[in-house]
C-alpha cells in the first residue's frame, strides 16, 4: 500500500495509466532508434538492447578483471613452468657444454669467463644461461593463451612510507637503471613467474622461482639474502610470501625436482 501510494500512477488501473519508468525507457529508447539508421530494425524493448549490450560489456569486464586462477590451470602452468625447466637445462647444456655431456661436480666448478669477462664457476654461467632460457619459454608459451594474469620477473617494493607493497612499472625500473639510481631498487624483490588477477600484478596467487642446481640432481634451496641486505638473513620464499602475501606460499621449479 505504501508502494502504490508512492507511485499512485503505476499502480493505477490499466485505463489511463501513466507509462512506468520502464516503458517510458523502452518508448525513448523506440523513438531514438527511429531516428538512429544503424538501429532502425529495432522497436520496442529489441530497441533497449544496444544499452543493454553495453552494459554486460562491462559487466564481463569488470567480471574478466576479478578472474582468478582456477586449480585445473594453475596445475596446466605448473607442467608448463616444469616443462620449460627441463627443455632449458638440456638446450642450455648441449650448447656450453657440447653434445652428450652433463653437469657433474667437476664440471660445475670449473672458472670460466662470463659476458663481461669475470672469471665466473661453470655453475653460474650455465644457471644464468638456463634461468633466461626458461624464461623466455614460460613467456612464450603462457603469453598465447594468458596474457596479462601473469608476470615474468615483475618487481616490487615495500613502500617505506605507507608500508604496502607497490608494483613497479618497468619503464620506471628502466629509467632508475639508466639514470643509475640504483639506490631506489634497495630492498625490491624480483620473482620470477608470478600468477596473479587480470591486469592486477598485486593481487598474487603463486609465486614461482627457477632453480637450476649444478649437478642437476642436487635439489634445488632457496637463496638466503646476504649480510647488509635489507632482508639480510632471511630467505627468499620468506620475503616473497610477506611483500607479496599470495594464496599459497612460494614454490620452487627445477628440472629434477619439479615443483615444490
Amino acid at each position: 500500500m505504501l508502494l502504490c501510494g508512492f507511485v499512485l500512477t503505476a499502480c493505477a488501473g490499466p485505463q489511463g495509466r501513466a507509462p512506468g519508468r520502464y516503458a517510458q525507457m523502452v518508448d525513448s529508447a523506440t523513438s531514438g532508434c527511429l531516428r538512429n539508421p544503424a538501429c532502425a530494425t529495432q522497436v520496442g524493448e529489441d530497441a533497449v538492447l544496444p544499452w543493454l549490450s553495453r552494459a554486460a560489456a562491462r559487466a564481463g569486464q569488470a567480471a574478466a578483471m576479478l578472474r582468478v586462477w582456477e586449480a585445473a590451470e594453475v596445475a596446466h602452468v605448473e607442467r608448463v613452468l616444469v616443462e620449460c625447466a627441463k627443455q632449458a637445462n638440456s638446450d642450455v647444456n648441449e650448447r656450453l657444454l657440447g653434445p652428450g655431456r652433463r653437469t657433474t661436480p667437476e664440471v660445475c666448478t670449473e672458472k670460466v669467463l662470463d659476458a663481461s669477462g669475470r672469471e665466473v664457476t661453470r655453475a653460474m654461467q650455465l644457471g644464468e644461461a638456463k634461468h633466461a632460457a626458461a624464461l623466455e619459454c614460460v613467456q612464450r608459451v603462457l603469453g598465447a593463451t594468458d596474457a596479462g594474469r601473469f608476470s615474468v620477473e615483475p618487481r616490487y617494493l615495500k613502500d617505506a612510507t605507507t608500508g604496502r607493497t607497490r608494483w613497479l612499472e618497468p619503464e620506471e625500473v628502466a629509467q632508475w637503471l639508466q639514470d643509475g639510481q640504483f639506490y631506489l631498487l634497495a630492498g625490491s624483490i624480483v620473482p620470477d613467474v608470478v600468477l596473479h588477477a587480470l591486469g592486477n600484478p598485486l593481487k598474487v596467487q603463486r609465486v614461482y622461482d627457477f632453480k637450476f642446481p649444478c649437478p642437476v640432481s642436487n635439489p634445488p634451496i632457496w637463496d638466503i639474502y646476504a649480510p647488509g641486505h635489507s632482508f639480510a638473513g632471511k630467505t627468499q620464499r620468506d620475503v616473497y610470501q610477506q611483500l607479496l602475501n599470495a594464496d599459497r606460499a612460494p614454490q620452487l621449479v627445477s628440472p629434477n625436482f619439479g615443483v615444490q
